[in-house]
């Protein structure tokens, strides 16, 4: 159904970023999305983390996503503005596998800019053109609503949750735990599942989660891909049995981890599952 403009308000800087009024973003950007390649895109983490957590003691549980994933990071000098689009190509990577019309496995962001403005043009979602003023060719932030939007126009099902109070961030954690516990192959102490990771928005920023674990005592921690921080060297190859053990591989456990005081710094957040059974 399409959307009354009067329902909804136009937003502003706090929600689309410092250049939430922009019209066109300079040319050096867009040319530097356009030309984009491979070379911000990393496959085999997830085999990595497995093997990471699986030398940490404190590990009881792990759960993590399909081996499909790919990491993706933002490009040096596009800025802090394309996150949502860096976790989206994220999802579309680990589905573009086994749904062929995601093809390519990576769109650019300014291709992604499109396909979410002809989702609005099929009245999908379509009261983002009215809250965000339209995003082609511009540096405002997308989150969720443009995520599902893009996605359920290529007749992909997913869903949407919203967690907000003093309780968000447990709410959180138990879907993330449900969301992977419940798939195939999960009786081992840490499980490769064959999950797609989950489009994860917190104010200010969004991430991707790939997987969580639950330690000894019982606290919990989420796996993300952050595209804010490029990979560490070491992941970029099958990690050695030293790297994977003591405090090298707590070193790079902790550029994947985001903790429960973490999490509880917010009250707010928005989470994207595909549903693969679609």
């Amino acid at each position: 159904m399409a959307a009354a403009e009067g329902e909804f308000r136009r937003l502003g800087k706090k929600e689309l970023g410092p250049y939430a009024f922009e019209e066109q973003m300079p040319g050096d950007i867009a040319k530097l999305l356009q030309d984009e390649d491979s070379s911000n895109s990393l496959v085999g983490v997830v085999p990595n983390l497995v093997k990471l957590l699986e030398h940490d003691r404190d590990v009881e549980k792990a759960y993590l996503c399909t081996n499909e994933a790919v990491q993706i990071s933002k490009l040096p000098n596009e800025g802090a503005h394309f996150c949502g689009y860096r976790n989206i190509q994220m999802l579309w990577s680990s589905l573009a596998s086994t749904v062929p019309r995601l093809m390519p496995a990576k769109p650019t962001v300014l291709k992604l800019q499109a396909l979410i403005e002809d989702a609005w043009d099929a009245g999908i979602n379509d009261h983002g053109r009215i809250l965000t003023g339209g995003i082609k060719g511009t540096r405002k932030h997308v989150g969720t609503s443009e995520t599902e939007a893009l996605f359920l126009s290529f007749d992909i099902s997913c869903k949407g949750q919203v967690f907000s109070g003093k309780d968000a961030s447990k709410q959180l954690l138990d879907l993330v735990e449900d969301y992977f516990s419940a798939s195939k192959s999960t009786s081992g102490r840490v499980n490769r599942t064959d999950r797609i990771p989950i489009f994860l928005q917190r104010p200010q920023h969004s991430i991707t989660i790939v997987g969580i674990e639950i330690g000894r005592s019982g606290k919990r921690r989420l796996l993300v891909f952050d595209p804010a921080w490029n990979p560490p060297s070491k992941v970029r190859s099958p990690l050695s049995e030293s790297d994977s053990t003591g405090w090298r591989g707590q070193l790079l456990l902790r550029r994947y981890r985001k903790s429960q005081r973490y999490l509880g710094r917010f009250k707010a957040f928005e989470t994207l599952e595909i549903d693969q059974r679609g």
